[in-house]
């Protein structure tokens, strides 16, 4: 994935086979690049944004190709950290009532579950009532950002 990242920091690391690579500390978070062209590239943009090829690698981000310097500011072009859409003022209302309504029954869900856990040993609520007052809670917050 083409992202923009800024290269905060950098470790050289070597692995225990022995390769050497380097850790970037970026915007989102540490990437490892394992291409020596391609590190010596990131170095250069210590403190500043660079286009990046990202690739996933279990849990891992590695970066494996660095395009160059980012030319302008990547909020202003639309976009943060490559990808990322920037909702812009009088897009948010569109882009949030077409919330799926899963969304919403697991907000409850998390709620009740929640509500449940801080019940003491021994005491019995209904839980159709909690369940009722899970529901409310996230109406409200729903109507409190229409």
């Amino acid at each position: 994935m083409k992202k923009n990242l800024e290269i905060q920091d950098f470790d050289d690391k070597k692995t225990k086979a022995g390769k050497r690579f380097t850790r970037f500390k970026t915007n989102d978070g540490w990437m490892s690049c394992f291409d020596s062209d391609e590190i010596a590239k990131l170095k250069e943009y210590e403190g500043k944004f660079a286009s990046v090829e990202t690739k996933e690698a279990g849990e891992f981000q590695n970066i494996s190709k660095c395009y160059g310097a980012v030319e302008s500011n990547p909020v202003a072009d639309g976009t943060w950290g490559g990808g990322v859409p920037v909702v812009k003022p009088g897009e948010f209302k569109a882009a949030k009532s077409t919330a799926p309504a899963s969304m919403y029954v697991s907000y409850a869900k998390d709620i009740f579950c929640a509500f449940v856990a801080r019940i003491p040993a021994g005491e019995e609520l209904a839980q159709s009532l909690i369940m009722e007052q899970s529901i409310k809670l996230v109406k409200a917050a729903k109507e409190a950002f229409e």
